[in-house]
């Protein structure tokens, strides 16, 4: 639950930046007539949408499980991710292409460039901010590993979708920056054309690796090799299990963990007894690991194949 809150808490900061930023753009965009600006507008009006999307994501995740849906609810989250790539791509890589295209065939020059100059350092000081709750939150949770392998292994689809949003958007601010000021000191009004180019290029780049992460979490991985090597010592620990078979786990959400363990029992223990042992390691588990709340255990005898 806490965990949610906290997902909760940087998807909010994010809308807040982008729907005010995105309002400020887009006055701008009209008053300069810049592609880059606009490209930005774009961008952060797509923000402000996939945050909406986020927002019902996690809501949706934290449905109770009925009969139709045994496990719960919390690919939810997974799934809306996926589908803010998807609007990213679409709605905010292939417009700025295309408007940076037909201002390069076009060309005029950005009017009024000193307002385009403020909003662009606004809206770099908001985005900063929004990234350092991200930030803050991420590194709380990857400890010492790089923050590229988190995004990789993190199973939390909000936090990476907000994280490479922000810096995405800094990355396009600084860019459409630097193209305005090489535009406005050196008289050639190629360089709007080209940032809002560039823009594109980095959303789409953005777009797909959060479509890839998502989509591998919608098919289905498994719980960090660390957690499962825990629960492997802890069954071993017991002197009725003469041995742990295999241990499969698959992330049904962010902090919900399917477990299931097939185990050689000791031969001269009754099924009352089994029974037993399999509900004390089931309290064991949750107890040290909560995320893992859907565990399956299962007696078997090893066969040498």
């Amino acid at each position: 639950m806490k965990s949610a809150k906290d997902s909760k808490s940087v998807v909010f900061a994010a809308f807040s930046a982008n729907i005010f930023i995105a309002a400020v753009k887009f006055l701008v965009a009209w008053v300069t007539a810049s592609s880059a600006i606009l490209a930005e507008a774009i961008h952060s009006s797509a923000d402000t949408f996939n945050q909406m999307l986020l927002f019902i994501g996690i809501k949706k995740a934290a449905k109770k499980a009925d009969e139709l849906h045994p496990f719960g609810f919390s690919g939810e989250a997974y799934f809306w991710s996926f589908i803010v790539a998807i609007i990213l791509f679409t709605s905010g890589a292939i417009f700025s292409i295309y408007e940076g295209v037909r201002k390069l065939n076009h060309p005029a020059p950005v009017e009024h460039i000193f307002y385009a100059f403020l909003v662009l350092g606004i809206a770099i000081v908001a985005e900063a901010l929004s990234l350092r709750v991200a930030f803050k939150r991420i590194n709380i949770e990857r400890g010492q590993t790089g923050i590229i392998a988190y995004l990789r292994k993190s199973k939390k689809a909000e936090l990476i979708v907000v994280f490479m949003e922000d810096s995405a958007a800094l990355i396009g601010l600084t860019i459409a920056l630097v193209a305005l000021l090489l535009e406005h000191f050196s008289k050639t009004t190629m360089f709007d054309g080209l940032a809002s180019i560039l823009i594109g290029v980095l959303l789409a780049f953005t777009a797909l690796f959060i479509g890839n992460e998502t989509r591998s979490l919608i098919i289905g991985e498994s719980a960090d090799p660390a957690l499962l090597r825990k629960i492997h010592q802890l069954f071993l620990n017991e002197e009725s299990i003469a041995r742990v078979i295999h241990i499969r786990s698959l992330h049904l959400g962010a902090e919900d963990i399917l477990l299931a363990v097939k185990a050689e029992f000791d031969a001269h223990l009754n099924t009352e007894q089994i029974c037993v042992l399999i509900n004390g390691l089931e309290k064991d588990i949750r107890a040290q690991f909560p995320e893992v709340n859907k565990i399956f255990i299962e007696p078997d005898m090893f066969r040498k194949r």
